[in-house]
């Protein structure tokens, strides 16, 4: 515990590990404003991951992982509550990064795994299973989230809910590369577009949030074979004119349901889902694709 001051940590290619599995214990406490981790090779791992205590606010014990000279082989974090996320690059070491909260998860600053994959996960369990449902993914004023990867799954944001600041953004670069939407809890509903409507107990993603997601080959929102909460698309365009668009609520029970009319004083009438040139892809269990 280091009280209210600042933590630096710097290693060798030995890396910034936990003797200790994950547990309910923070390997780190501060209510400093940063702790920075340097090192070329890991820090934590899928089994340790490096443990942080609540954050009381996002000003404080923001994480900073990785400089443009030194830059880790895998990054796993983990906040046993709240946690706010600086800095990280691997932008040159091309690391995966996996960050996990019980509670919210803020992310303040820019994350750049070049071609490395990045899932970050608010109201999730250390081994990255679901929480208690309470839990937002929040991505804060001039953050970013970049990753080159080439595969669907490049970047996974997952959260009981989701927030994205008007100059956040989210790219996928990599040619083919993809953008996942999960639900922490795969009972929760998702509903995307309907700037004006009732929130539902899950996931709200507007228009103006989608559009900050500007860059991916597929966008991915349900996962499959588990997502069991309803799915509503309310007149929605795509993001990316050109990129696929992947829906699944197929767990047991799961549906879509497709809303040409939105919620507005006067409603706005239009394509529940336009897609673009894209490609549509969307899978429901027994509640069925519904209008």
């Amino acid at each position: 515990a280091a009280g209210s001051g600042t933590v630096a940590l710097t290693a060798g290619s030995g890396g910034i590990t936990a003797a200790t599995a994950n547990n309910t214990t923070a390997e780190i406490a501060t209510t400093g404003a940063t702790v920075t981790l340097n090192t070329s090779g890991t820090v934590g791992t899928s089994a340790n991951r490096i443990q942080f205590a609540n954050n009381a606010t996002t000003t404080q014990q923001n994480v900073v992982v990785g400089s443009v000279g030194t830059q880790p082989s895998a990054v796993f974090l983990d906040g046993l509550n709240d946690l706010t996320l600086g800095n990280i690059t691997t932008s040159t070491s091309n690391a995966n990064v996996s960050v996990t909260a019980l509670g919210g998860l803020n992310v303040a600053g820019t994350i750049n795994s070049g071609t490395g994959t990045i899932s970050l996960g608010a109201d999730r369990t250390y081994a990255d299973a679901a929480g208690d449902g309470t839990g937002t993914l929040s991505l804060l004023a001039s953050s970013s989230v970049t990753s080159a990867n080439t595969s669907t799954s490049a970047i996974t944001l997952r959260g009981a809910d989701m927030a994205i600041d008007g100059t956040a953004g989210v790219t996928a670069t990599g040619v083919g590369g993809g953008v996942q939407i999960f639900s922490s809890v795969n009972t929760r509903p998702i509903a995307l577009g309907d700037t004006n409507g009732t929130a539902v107990a899950g996931i709200n993603l507007n228009d103006a949030e989608l559009a900050r997601i500007s860059n991916y080959g597929t966008l991915t929102v349900g996962e499959a074979g588990a997502q069991i909460g309803a799915i509503t698309v309310t007149t929605v365009t795509n993001p990316v004119a050109a990129g696929s668009l992947v829906l699944n609520a197929n767990g047991v029970g799961g549906g879509i349901v497709l809303n040409d009319t939105g919620s507005e004083a006067t409603p706005v009438v239009a394509t529940a889902l336009a897609a673009g040139s894209g490609t549509v892809a969307l899978t429901a269990g027994s509640g069925g694709i519904t209008a």
